[in-house]
């Protein structure tokens, strides 16, 4: 316990500090209840995400580009709390789930090599990642085609899956198995830093955090890839994430078969099906889930804190207030209704309106 919390005192004082710059409830409620558009930037500009906005004098800023510049505070974070792990093994941990924004513009570069389309057409779609990434990204971005790409990463940590996923990508002729290659190698390394990790209790918290993590992503991409990409039951579950906590194989491939909400919700194991039981809609699933999670997160923050799962617990519970508000900006660029903008967001976000 007093090497644990020598070696945990400074990152948690620094996650403290971070974590005081989040959303509070009343940011929430006047973010919320903002009338439309304008206004919301108007409130927004006075919370610690004010100096992402541009000039609101001038024009009102485009809600596609404006959320990619709003997620720089959340890229920033991870860089300090990286600097701020002492052993390198915690640092892995953060740096794995840090490549999961790696993945994503990974996969906006694969999509515009493939469409022909040089950085500078979707630069706005890029995360600010920073200096975290030490990627070669000026040499990828002068590649040619998706299997160049793959190739250049062939020494990187998504190199193994991108190359057993090229043959596909060229039967195919489409980016989804290079896209879903990119995301497995990510929880794949996820889940080799966490068993790396040394400390018995930084094994457990984490896995506490993200096996869970994984298992709400595991049944919100079922229902993606089934209903919306028309995948098999087989076909989905190939594509399922390693690490869960709730759900194994058997689970997954019962909730790939299940034909209506009914029999998919029969399938949830019973401790998280006391949560999502209310669901009536397809859709509704994420905001259940992300509900969930986020009561999850907060407890973790009630207890013992010399742990890696508080650095991990507060970049997730970041990224998340980030969704959320994207989900927001949408919402208001949209001109939807309070009661329509609410159903798209987890209660700790949505409840707001009612304080």
């Amino acid at each position: 316990m007093i090497l644990a919390a020598a070696r945990y005192a400074y990152p948690n004082a620094k996650v403290r500090a971070l974590r005081s710059k989040q959303l509070t409830a009343q940011d929430r409620h006047f973010l919320l209840e903002a009338r439309d558009f304008s206004s919301f930037l108007a409130y927004l500009a006075t919370t610690p995400y004010g100096r992402e906005l541009p000039d609101l004098e001038d024009e009102l800023p485009d809600p596609g580009v404006l959320e990619r510049r709003l997620a720089r505070p959340l890229m920033e974070d991870y860089a300090k709390v990286a600097r701020a792990l002492r052993g390198k093994r915690e640092r892995e941990s953060v740096l794995a789930l840090f490549s999961r924004f790696e993945s994503e513009n990974l996969k906006v570069l694969l999509r515009a090599v493939f469409s022909g389309l040089g950085k500078q057409a979707v630069s706005h779609l890029l995360y600010p990642l920073g200096t975290l990434s030490t990627l070669p990204w000026d040499n990828l971005w002068a590649c040619d085609n998706p299997a160049e790409v793959a190739d250049m990463l062939i020494r990187t940590p998504f190199g193994t899956a991108l190359k057993h996923a090229v043959p596909q990508f060229e039967a195919q002729g489409r980016l989804f198995p290079l896209e879903m290659a990119l995301d497995l190698s990510c929880f794949q390394r996820l889940k080799q830093a966490v068993s790396g990790l040394r400390s018995r209790s930084d094994r457990k918290a984490a896995k506490g955090i993200l096996g869970p993590y994984v298992d709400i992503l595991n049944i919100s991409w079922t229902i993606r890839l089934k209903i919306h990409y028309g995948l098999s039951p087989e076909e989905t579950v190939n594509y399922s994430l390693p690490g869960g906590e709730l759900l194994g194989l058997s689970q997954l491939h019962r909730l790939a078969r299940a034909e209506d909400i009914s029999s998919f919700l029969e399938q949830i194991p019973r401790s998280l099906q006391r949560e999502i039981g209310e669901v009536s809609e397809w859709e509704d699933f994420p905001t259940y889930l992300e509900t969930w999670f986020l009561r999850l997160l907060a407890r973790l923050f009630m207890g013992p804190p010399f742990h890696i799962g508080i650095e991990i617990a507060f970049l997730l519970e970041k990224e998340m207030e980030l969704t959320a508000l994207i989900t927001l900006i949408e919402a208001k660029a949209q001109g939807l209704s309070l009661d329509k903008a609410v159903k798209k967001l987890p209660r700790q976000f949505s409840g707001a309106a009612h304080v």
